[in-house]
């Protein structure tokens, strides 16, 4: 009997391989790295220097920290508009989505 469903996507998913977990890693510090690029544009930083605090750590799993510098804080304000940030992630959301979505599809394809 062929599993559907649930089960056929836990058997799929189990079947991950190394190689199909380092797309999704890169694809993950490709989005990062979009990111951090755009808000190093969008910034308001008349010495350059608030813009080249901006950057993203790589975590051991794969994942990124965004770290929008010591100063993001001060230029946004508690609640504030984040001048750099919201429009940082608005402007690369549906490359960043489609990025995700061909890995997703890269693993689909290796695995069945």
């Amino acid at each position: 009997m062929k599993k559907s469903g649930f089960g056929a996507t836990k058997a799929m998913l189990n079947r991950i391989t190394p190689e199909i977990e380092a797309k999704f890693e890169k694809a993950n510090r490709d989005n990062a790295e979009m990111i951090v690029d755009m808000a190093k544009v969008l910034i308001p930083s008349v010495t350059g220097t608030n813009r080249a605090l901006i950057r993203n750590i790589p975590g051991d799993d794969g994942s990124q920290l965004i770290d929008f510098g010591p100063k993001a804080k001060v230029i946004e304000g508690d609640r504030g508009p984040r001048p750099f940030v919201n429009p940082a992630l608005s402007a690369t959301k549906k490359k960043r989505a489609a990025r995700s979505r061909k890995a997703i599809k890269d693993a689909i394809k290796a695995v069945k």
